[in-house]
């Protein structure tokens, strides 16, 4: 007796940037739908051409994709260097409205998944929602409700977004079907705040895919390429606004261990990625400790391939994180798999707490407790760090309890909300 034949679901995914876009959010994306199909499960993505991105390109990350995902692209307004604003998702904002409801009227669609930043991407969906009644689920990569760095000032554009975020959000959410997310943290104040909202959620870290590593760059120098007989760490990743108080730290350290000559001398650290803001950069904390001839910063992204290529090659990775206990980073798998030693700064109560430890990545680990006095703290960063750079404990990852953080499997925990939903 034959079995009776599966029904393919069909996922409309809402994201205004893709490949070749080198946008962190581009890589969620991607290592989701590269495994939907194996959980019957068909993705089509709708994004925006990319003539009308910001932001680098690199078409090395073509070789990551799994080749039949159905791609649909809308254009949008182009950014201009004076503006009011110039958000891809608002850019593009009309046009994707459109094309989803077409997709949606035209192919069955069961349902939408829309993950954000971009924030204004929720409300597309919404609008969708409401021409189609098709179910939507908002993924947070990031909160969009939060404190942002310079609220405090009422004139400032950090509290038009706090007050934009407010107010948009409940808008964006109200009507949605579930909640996914890189971290509880995320979504789950989001349910507090709309206690309406009795919908399905799930926690889905950005894991990663073992494939990425057999992919080469174009482009295989490396950050030091010109220096020669010198130690590279690396830091690779935004510069974030809670993170300034474990910097100004750690430099600080660096700054002692360099004038009392117990640092190695061929000692070289490189912060890319880390991106510009109004606040203090790597750039000038290093300034502050007489470091710039060992501290290197490169604020703009380089490819997603390329830094894994260098974190590769590295003497080891620094990883710092936040002082905020929700805070998640998605890029420790690639600095776990690297397989350089890492020296961690992150809040004990952080998810990248359990990942490090539970994979014994957390030799050099900093548990940071705001109420341990900072003078005691600034000890054992310390040591841990001399040891760090001395090598002295070693470093013996368990690569093998890295299996239940595969990309695939945070696919499969979004095909279980998503049947859920749409059963």
């Amino acid at each position: 007796m034959n079995k009776a034949a599966v029904k393919i679901k069909k996922l409309l995914i809402i994201y205004p940037n893709w490949i070749p876009s080198n946008a962190v959010g581009v890589q969620r994306v991607r290592l989701i739908v590269n495994f939907l199909k194996e959980f019957n499960w068909e993705p089509t993505i709708l994004s925006v051409n990319s003539a009308f991105y910001e932001e680098e390109k690199s078409d090395d990350l073509l070789q990551l994709v799994n080749k039949d995902i159905r791609i649909k692209f809308v254009n949008a307004r182009k950014a201009k260097k004076i503006r009011i604003y110039g958000d891809i998702a608002l850019r593009a904002f009309g046009n994707l409205k459109r094309k989803a409801i077409e997709i949606i009227k035209n192919e069955k669609i069961d349902c939408v998944w829309v993950p954000i930043p971009p924030f204004y991407t929720a409300l597309i969906a919404r609008k969708v929602y409401d021409a189609t009644s098709i179910p939507y689920v908002v993924d947070y990569i990031d909160p969009w409700v939060h404190d942002f760095p310079g609220s405090h000032k009422f004139f400032s554009r950090a509290k038009f977004a706090s007050v934009v975020a407010n107010f948009l959000e409940p808008i964006a959410v109200k009507k949605a079907a579930g909640f996914t997310g890189v971290s509880e943290a995320y979504f789950l104040p989001v349910l507090q705040r709309n206690p309406h909202l009795k919908v399905p959620y799930c926690r889905m870290p950005y894991g990663f895919d073992e494939k990425d590593y057999n992919a080469k760059p174009s482009n295989n120098k490396l950050l030091w390429e010109n220096e020669s007989h010198i130690k590279p760490y690396i830091y690779a990743g935004a510069f974030l606004p809670n993170a300034h108080y474990f910097i100004n730290i750690l430099f600080k350290i660096i700054s002692k261990m360099r004038t009392e000559e117990t640092l190695d001398k061929n000692a070289r650290f490189y912060f890319t990625g880390t991106g510009k803001t109004n606040l203090e950069s790597i750039a000038d904390y290093a300034r502050m400790y007489h470091l710039e001839d060992i501290i290197i910063e490169k604020q703009e992204r380089i490819p997603y391939l390329e830094v894994l290529h260098n974190l590769s090659n590295a003497a080891g990775v620094l990883a710092i994180g936040s002082t905020e206990l929700h805070y998640t980073a998605s890029k420790i798998f690639q600095s776990i798999l690297s397989t350089k030693p890492i020296f961690g700064m992150f809040h004990y109560l952080s998810s990248v707490i359990h990942i490090l430890r539970e994979t014994n990545a957390h030799t050099y680990l900093i548990e940071y407790n705001e109420k341990e006095p900072g003078q005691d703290f600034e000890m054992r960063v310390r040591n841990i760090f001399e040891a760090f750079m001395n090598q002295k404990n070693g470093w013996n990852p368990a690569y093998d309890k890295l299996g239940k953080y595969r990309a695939r499997s945070s696919a499969a925990a979004l095909v279980g909300l998503l049947n859920a939903i749409v059963k």
